[in-house]
C-alpha cells in the first residue's frame, strides 16, 4: 500500500512537471521585480485560443527579468501553473 502512494505521488510530480507550454510574442509594459511579475501586452497566443490582450504574467526565477524594459519588444514561454500563468523563458 505504502508503494502504491509514493507512485501515485511521484506521478502527480510529473504530471506538473510536464505541464503544456506555450509561446507567445509581446512588449513589456511594467516590471515589477520585487514580486516577480511582469505586465506584457502580448499578441494572440493560438494554442489556448487568446486574443492580444495585457496581462500580467509571474516569472519562475525573478532572475528572468534582469535586463527587460518597458516597450521593449520580447519573445517568451509560459506554462499554466496553480491557476497562474508562469513564464519559463523570456528573450
Amino acid at each position: 500500500m505504502k508503494f502504491l502512494l509514493k507512485v501515485m505521488l511521484l506521478l502527480s510530480f510529473v504530471g506538473a512537471a510536464i505541464a503544456q507550454s506555450h509561446q507567445a510574442t509581446g512588449v513589456v509594459k511594467h516590471i515589477d521585480a520585487a514580486k516577480g511579475v511582469v505586465l506584457i501586452k502580448h499578441d494572440p497566443i493560438k494554442s489556448l485560443g487568446w486574443s492580444g490582450m495585457t496581462m500580467d504574467f509571474s516569472v519562475r526565477d525573478k532572475k528572468l527579468l534582469q535586463g527587460l524594459k518597458p516597450e521593449q519588444k520580447v519573445i517568451f514561454e509560459f506554462v499554466e501553473e496553480k491557476s497562474r500563468y508562469v513564464i519559463t523563458s523570456i528573450k
